[in-house]
């Protein structure tokens, strides 16, 4: 409990610091809710050429583009500072963590705020709602519950994806492109996980869980899978987390100050 409330509290610190300055405020939540216009507008032009992929729908595969823009949204808006971990250690932010008496990876997480997530959040958000409206899907009490501890681990997932991958980087010394790269796969789970070879659907679901995000519980909700399925998405959650954390004590290991 203490963490979570040095957590919110330094949350709050940045939100209001970033609320002192209300024209930059307003402007960094509308290019959050803008900003992933471009990747709806091409999937409205994709389905005017292609009736389906793999058998789903156009308001289908927007149910998967807004579980991903909400979990990107939520990293963005409250775990900024995931980012940029070899850029911390070049600046010696890290020596600095390191002599305060609170976590070192609650200091990470909550070093800065974006206030462009929230828009993204909230357009991820509407996306499916929308979605599944169009698509008439019938809800009740469990889907509901499902439906919110879906957008709470996939949040989570997104966020320990970002962490493991810059504490990667952290660890083979500056190596960013390799975060880039896994940064670029995420759009592998904006879309049916069918369409993949074996070997990329396995990639998805466990080291880098992107279609757990979006994938997983989709097809639960949507009736394509029964219940039990829905479990693949907390597994992979525990997965990303103990490999998130092997990394980042790896890194750790190697780290002997600012100077090296």
């Amino acid at each position: 409990m203490r963490t979570i409330r040095i957590f919110f509290q330094m949350t709050g610190a940045n939100l209001r610091g970033l609320m002192s300055f209300k024209t930059d405020f307003l402007v960094s939540f509308f290019a959050g809710l803008l900003s992933q216009t471009i990747g709806l507008l091409f999937l409205s032009v994709l389905f005017q050429n292609i009736p389906a992929i793999a058998g789903w729908t156009v308001y289908e595969v927007a149910i998967l583009y807004g579980y991903m823009f909400f979990g990107e949204g939520i990293l963005t808006l409250f775990f900024q500072g995931t980012n940029g971990l070899w850029h911390q250690v070049r600046l010696g932010d890290i020596d600095r963590y390191m002599t305060r008496p609170i976590s070192l990876e609650l200091q990470i997480c909550g070093r800065q705020t974006n206030l462009a997530g929230a828009g993204t959040a909230l357009t991820g958000l509407a996306v499916m709602l929308y979605s599944f409206g169009k698509l008439q899907i019938s809800w009740n009490l469990w889907k509901a519950i499902l439906f919110v501890v879906s957008l709470i681990l996939g949040a989570g997932i997104r966020v320990d994806i970002n962490f493991a991958s810059s504490a990667l980087a952290m660890l083979l010394e500056g190596a960013g492109g390799i975060k880039g790269a896994i940064e670029r796969v995420q759009e592998m789970g904006k879309y049916p996980l069918d369409i993949y070879p074996k070997v990329f659907r396995i990639i998805l679901l466990t080291l880098i869980p992107y279609a757990a995000i979006s994938y997983v519980p989709a097809v639960v909700l949507l009736g394509r899978a029964p219940y039990p399925y829905f479990l693949l998405l907390p597994a992979a959650t525990l997965l990303i987390i103990g490999l998130r954390k092997w990394i980042f004590a790896k890194a750790m290991e190697r780290y002997e100050g600012a100077g090296n």
